[in-house]
């Protein structure tokens, strides 16, 4: 590739807003910056929303009826914009190498 990809991270979610931010922040930790973060909130019914405005502009983030992971993640894919697409669970977390080490390898 010849111009530094643009790696859409989606994060679906579900009744996450106790640990949500913890996974957001640490997306903002890869030293891997050409990212775009989209967020599929999937019927939350805590303060899941109010969480994420929090973010403001920082992230994408998206409301849907509660249908499950896989719709969510395929919300994420059509609302993306990037040249490559990576999938992060909501309470799960990264080394902050994570992303350039694969974009690099894929660059291969």
């Amino acid at each position: 590739m010849s111009t530094v990809p643009l790696v859409s991270v989606i994060i679906p979610t579900y009744n996450r807003a106790g640990v949500i931010c913890k996974t957001i922040d640490d997306v903002f930790r890869q030293t891997y910056k050409n990212i775009e973060l989209i967020v599929i909130d999937d019927g939350s019914t805590d303060d899941t929303q109010a969480t994420l405005r929090r973010y403001g502009s920082r992230i994408r983030s998206f409301t849907q009826d509660n249908t499950g992971p896989a719709a969510a993640r395929n919300r994420g894919i059509e609302v993306s914009r990037g040249d490559i697409i990576a999938f992060q669970d909501s309470d799960d977390f990264w080394i902050p190498t994570k992303l350039e080490r694969q974009v690099r390898i894929m660059e291969r």
